[in-house]
């Protein structure tokens, strides 16, 4: 009777070890690609599986994968090597998402880590990285704390609509008669065309302060930091995109003057 009771037991412990790292929305010191987070990771009996979830922060953002990608334990310098994955393009191919806040989950297959391992660090590419390009590198993931719990924001949309017409008043229509009135009328007239003219000016403003060299991508630029700036203080990818698109950083009646 015992020989059952202890191999029970004893598969009881080694499944324990074998899941014991199985976390979701782990917490994360730093990251260098703000557009992608840690869903989940799970070690099996033969890997440590990491799912990634990647936003798209702009349309036709891409994403890729160098397969010298590896983990490192709290435990030592050693390396667990990429084994594989899925629903990611590997370098020299892109997965493109065409909208932005379209978002790609995958999953990354390495070797499997220790069990006495309390956090990882997941590394595409150690060092700086070129302009422009932001690699799948987590630093202190831990195994055992979850993220704090993300606020939750309510974006509400501002439409700007033209005032409404002014009521005639007629208790008052007989201060204005004859000539004085004809011209009263006919001022109130002309006011519409005046600001058609002025819309077309500040609409043609915009547009040539648009077309400076360089002034796009200073935008761009702006907005990224701005995007970064959200997800860093607590914004999720979604609230962070509807957050720049209902209150840009450049207005839609910014100055014409370029400063």
């Amino acid at each position: 009777m015992k020989k059952p009771i202890l191999t029970i037991i004893t598969f009881f412990i080694v499944a324990v070890q074998a899941f014991a790292q199985n976390i979701t929305t782990p917490n994360v010191e730093q990251k260098d690609d703000q557009s992608t987070i840690i869903k989940k990771i799970e070690t099996n009996s033969q890997y440590t599986i990491v799912t990634f979830e990647n936003y798209a922060y702009q349309d036709n953002a891409w994403l890729q994968l160098n397969k010298e990608i590896f983990i490192q334990t709290d435990l030592s310098n050693a390396h667990y090597d990429y084994v594989k994955s899925e629903n990611i393009a590997m370098v020299p191919n892109k997965n493109v998402l065409k909208k932005a806040g379209d978002k790609l989950e995958f999953k990354v297959y390495f070797k499997k880590i220790p069990s006495a391992a309390k956090s990882i660090d997941i590394i595409e590419h150690a060092g700086l990285s070129r302009s422009g390009i932001n690699y799948f590198n987590f630093y202190n993931v831990s195994l055992t704390e979850q993220a704090a719990a993300t606020k939750h924001v309510k974006v509400t949309d501002v439409v700007l609509l033209p005032p409404p017409p002014v009521a005639t008043d007629t208790a008052s229509t007989g201060l204005f008669n004859g000539s004085a009135s004809n011209d009263m009328q006919n001022a109130m007239n002309s006011m519409g065309p005046m600001y058609a003219s002025m819309a077309k000016s500040v609409l043609d403003a915009q547009l040539a302060y648009f077309k400076q060299p360089g002034k796009i991508a200073e935008i761009a630029k702006l907005n990224k930091d701005y995007f970064d700036a959200l997800v860093k203080v607590g914004f999720n990818y979604e609230q962070a995109l509807k957050i720049i698109t209902a209150n840009g950083l450049i207005s839609k009646s910014s100055s014409v003057t370029g400063q």
